[in-house]
């Protein structure tokens, strides 16, 4: 079963995965940890490659290397995702690229949701946590020294933020979302678990 933890820049989802594998440890749970991009050797270069911001890249180019990191992740990790005995969490996926690269950079969806299954070949998470933040929020939380992608305009995390809703609205039974602003990191780490054990429980009684 695949899990994946997505929202826009600043939402707090890279704090609560590691909130997550503390729980799994401390739980005995035998979940695997991965991320896109980056979850393999390959894709940590690629990832280290597109969020370069010395580089000025079109946005068709950052979109293949981003499904090319994807179609390595799924080729190396498939018997994990297709094993309904294991549970993977997965930081970000699919919905991902469809935000951030479809409503972000006005490109097609329905293009790149066909290339995406392609690369994926046909995998998609059974369960999404979506972490949503406002972009107001987001861009008053923002520190430090941005890469590429964390130093594009309002406008940009606006349509980003656009996009997760309405995935989320078109899949409302895989796509839970938890708004993060005025909550402590504790507070949403206990609505992940739930959504988590439920997801769980649900399956077990199937």
């Amino acid at each position: 079963m695949l899990i994946s933890v997505e929202g826009p820049d600043q939402a707090g989802k890279t704090t609560q995965i590691k909130l997550l594998k503390e729980y799994a440890e401390n739980n005995n749970l035998d979940w695997n940890f991965t991320c896109n991009p980056g979850g393999t050797d390959f894709g940590f270069k690629l990832r280290e490659l597109i969020l370069d911001k010395s580089y000025d890249v079109d946005s068709k180019a950052e979109l293949l290397i981003y499904l090319a990191d994807r179609a390595q992740h799924v080729a190396e990790l498939a018997e994990d995702f297709n094993d309904p005995n294991k549970i993977v969490i997965c930081d970000r996926f699919s919905d991902s690229t469809l935000a951030y690269q479809g409503f972000g950079r006005n490109m097609d969806t329905n293009i790149i949701s066909q290339i995406n299954s392609y690369v994926s070949e046909g995998i998609k998470p059974d369960l999404t946590i979506l972490l949503m933040i406002e972009p107001e929020e987001a861009f008053r939380r923002r520190e430090g020294d941005p890469d590429r992608m964390e130093q594009e305009n309002k406008l940009f995390f606006i349509r980003v933020a656009n996009g997760y809703k309405t995935i989320a609205s078109s899949e409302p039974e895989r796509v839970k979302i938890i708004n993060v602003e005025n909550h402590s990191k504790e507070h949403i780490h206990g609505l992940i678990i739930a959504k988590i054990n439920q997801f769980i429980e649900g399956k077990a009684c199937v």
